[in-house]
């Protein structure tokens, strides 16, 4: 039996099953760049990475907003605005009371709602809110490009559902860790920050567009001090080298911060990497006076002179062009933040479309960001 025909199979049993299962009909994929069936077998993992209340998924929904918001930004059509309400709902409505959540191993136990990781692999029962982040940047980042697109106003329904979406927002994603944070660690930002870039980016993103929707003058304040405090600790840990920059994972310098050291000094590997530069390139376009053109370019060079690797068309482990020691050169994701900066750079441009003729971007499940972003975000 071959590939087409065992896709083809998967598709219809997994319609039949949803159908079944009475969660979610299957209109046509909004994925219209990639084949039929591959489209229609994305929208079903899409849905299934959704609802099920695994906050260990979310890591891998987070492509799949991306892809939506990259088409919405661009073409702003209401199929695809429809799938992004029907992923966010999920989401929200497959949270749950912390203290009511069965066998949560997490010390919280609260009144806020929340997820925990249903993957025995890592965090087992447990809420993280490095999970949370990566799906609920693009989350918050939804709220802010149908805002300023004037979908949220367009009618009564959709002013309440985008009030709704932000007010969860503000009391289970923001306040939530905020508080948990002073409890836990003594330290309203702890959580946030992390102690690596990567960590740091995720929720630097939550509260640059939180800053710019939120009517609440203390959340307001409170990601006001979240982003300046991250752009400290990133701007530290990027040294110049030739044109391009490198940098650690690890945090280098926290004197005056609210973050905390790792052990040791690591550098940037390329896939968590991928989350850094999305939000530098999310903060120049939203005009960060932090980050400029200047960050773009030496990023560009980064990916040009020292991942990519123009003999083999691949990208080496860690930015400063070295591999790991470990399962060394076996692919790195940069279907997020590196394919954004294709939008600057001709050359990276250029890198990112030889790349993608020999189709490896599956590899991770990234075929679809990585095209939408490379091929329809301008």
């Amino acid at each position: 039996m071959n590939k087409f025909v065992i896709k083809c199979l998967f598709v219809l049993l997994m319609f039949y099953q949803c159908k079944a299962q009475n969660k979610v009909s299957i209109p046509p994929s909004p994925y219209f760049f990639i084949n039929t069936i591959e489209s229609q077998r994305q929208y079903v993992k899409a849905v299934g990475f959704s609802n099920r209340g695994n906050s260990y998924q979310f890591m891998d929904l987070r492509g799949y907003l991306d892809t939506n918001n990259v088409l919405i930004k661009k073409q702003n059509k209401e199929n695809v605005i429809e799938f992004q309400w029907l992923l966010i709902n999920n989401v929200v409505n497959s949270a749950q009371i912390s203290k009511d959540i069965k066998h949560n191993k997490s010390p919280f136990k609260d009144n806020y709602k929340s997820w925990v990781s249903l993957s025995e692999r890592s965090m087992f029962n447990q809420e993280v809110p490095l999970y949370e982040g990566y799906s609920f940047y693009y989350i918050t980042q939804f709220l802010y490009y149908t805002k300023i697109n004037g979908w949220s106003g367009a009618s009564l329904q959709n002013k309440k559902k985008w009030y709704e979406l932000l007010s969860f927002i503000e009391t289970n994603i923001w306040t939530k860790w905020y508080e948990r944070s002073f409890k836990e660690k003594g330290n309203y930002y702890y959580y946030f920050l992390g102690r690596r870039t990567h960590m740091g980016s995720h929720w630097a993103g939550i509260a640059m567009y939180l800053n710019k929707l939120s009517d609440d003058t203390h959340i307001i304040n409170q990601t006001a001090i979240m982003l300046n405090q991250y752009d400290i600790l990133l701007k530290r840990n990027l040294q110049k080298k030739e044109k391009g920059y490198i940098w650690n994972s690890t945090y280098d310098n926290v004197e005056g911060t609210f973050a905390y050291m790792d052990k040791g000094n690591q550098i940037q590997d390329v896939s968590h990497g991928n989350h850094v530069v999305t939000y530098i390139v999310a903060a120049y376009e939203m005009e960060n006076e932090n980050w400029t053109f200047e960050d773009i370019k030496r990023l560009s060079y980064t990916l040009k002179e020292f991942i990519y690797n123009n003999e083999k068309v691949k990208f080496y482990d860690n930015v400063d062009g070295t591999d790991r020691k470990v399962n060394s050169g076996r692919e790195n994701f940069i279907g997020d933040g590196w394919v954004k900066l294709a939008n600057y750079d001709k050359g990276v441009k250029h890198i990112f479309e030889k790349f993608d003729k020999i189709d490896r971007t599956r590899k991770f499940n990234q075929e679809l960001q990585f095209k939408a972003n490379l091929y329809y975000s301008y």
